[in-house]
């Protein structure tokens, strides 16, 4: 019997991707499972599918940038499934183009997603785990969230942000001897349908941007969702901060961005994700390949 077994684990973004594979984890780890997704038809068989290998499972459709929306969900969780003691912000989206070209639309559909719905999760949850002294809160953050990836302003701007957040709780709760751990899941290339984001525009942004339909690329060291799961879990029994699913391999460009910014050398090549390195050849673009295309 799992440690975890009968807590209650709230993972948003958790119908597909990363956040299925967290909750198929939590499941085997006897977890009870609330799903949250803005995707309303990929609610449904995911709960099916956690519910046919006999987990408890429970589903709300949320848009995790709707403060009042993410509010009552963290009541509805606690009067409907019970107290939460996992919270896990993995809601995401992304939209490639150029910080020139990027219409103020595209930055609020990406940072409100990504950014304030990790706020409003934080929000929503923490007072609750605070007062029961117990449990641990994951956000997803992603690799891009420490260095950078090209062609991805708004992105990289978001993920720091979560980085940036999490490490200030993190700091804050330790030095308050609270029961509640965090952790910043900083994935590296791991396949999704993450580039498939703009399926969830918000009409409220105006017209929707066209849904990239394209395969996940081919990126060095593709590691499975479910493979990220097992990080996870590692990290929060260890109590553990900073989760990376792929440290050797970005381990050289993190440094050559610490150290530069500790010398003052302006930012090059070493310091951006290793997938769309230049120097190297090896920068297939998820979108835009002119834009990331080898400097002559």
């Amino acid at each position: 019997m799992s440690d975890h077994a009968g807590k209650v684990a709230v993972i948003t973004g958790g119908a597909s991707g990363i956040g299925f594979a967290l909750a198929q984890r939590a499941a085997a780890e006897r977890m009870v499972v609330v799903l949250v997704d803005v995707d309303e038809r990929a609610l449904a068989p995911a709960r099916a599918a956690l519910e046919a290998d006999g987990a408890a499972a429970h589903s709300y459709a949320v848009d995790v940038s709707d403060r009042d929306a993410m509010m009552a969900l963290a009541e509805r969780v606690g009067e409907e499934v019970g107290d939460a003691w996992l919270l896990v912000n993995n809601a995401g989206v992304f939209l490639p183009g150029s910080f020139s070209e990027m219409p103020p639309q595209q930055w609020h559909f990406i940072i409100d997603v990504n950014m304030w719905g990790v706020v409003y999760g934080i929000q929503a949850f923490l007072p609750g785990l605070l007062a029961r002294d117990s449990g641990h809160i994951v956000n997803t953050s992603s690799v891009d969230g420490i260095v950078t990836v090209p062609n991805a302003p708004a992105y990289n701007a978001a993920k720091h942000a979560v980085t940036a957040m999490s490490e200030t709780l993190y700091r804050e709760l330790e030095g308050a001897g609270s029961g509640v751990g965090v952790s910043v899941l900083c994935p590296g290339a791991v396949p999704t349908n993450i580039l498939g984001s703009a399926r969830h525009w918000p009409s409220r942004l105006g017209p929707a941007p066209e849904v990239n339909e394209d395969p996940y690329p081919e990126l060095d060291g593709l590691i499975s969702p479910a493979a990220v799961a097992d990080i996870t879990f590692a990290a929060i029994g260890e109590r553990r901060f900073w989760i990376l699913t792929h440290p050797e391999q970005y381990a050289d460009a993190i440094r050559a961005r610490a150290e530069g910014a500790a010398t003052g050398a302006n930012p090059d090549d070493r310091s951006v994700d290793p997938n769309f390195r230049r120097d190297t050849g090896d920068c297939r673009a998820i979108d835009g390949a002119d834009a990331l295309a080898p400097a002559p």
